[in-house]
């Protein structure tokens, strides 16, 4: 799987969160498959299709949100769910340890 993660998601409103979900469903080279929202971190994990560009779908959320300072966007390699946590690796190491 490939995942994008875009933090600080929620931070936007939600006129901005429609049009950008919108946007990125409009792209040919990538295909969203599944949309995990992570209230505790306030962001957004977008799921590729394994025949997808992540760095085309990274460039073009870095794209949309390049006015917003406070939203980051990484590709992601994994997602691990354990006990009441949620950890997020990038570049096969830990990148983000979250609570639930």
């Amino acid at each position: 799987m490939k995942y994008v993660y875009i933090g600080n998601y929620l931070l936007t409103t939600r006129e901005e969160k429609l049009e950008f979900i919108k946007y990125m469903h409009v792209f040919k080279k990538f295909k969203i498959i599944n949309q995990k929202i992570i209230l505790n971190d306030n962001s957004l994990i977008l799921e590729l299709s394994d025949d997808s560009s992540g760095q085309i779908a990274k460039k073009s959320a870095q794209l949309f949100f390049k006015k917003k300072e406070e939203i980051q966007v990484y590709i992601i390699d994994k997602i691990i769910l354990r006990n009441k946590e949620i950890e997020i690796y990038k570049n096969n190491k830990l990148f983000k340890n979250i609570d639930i």
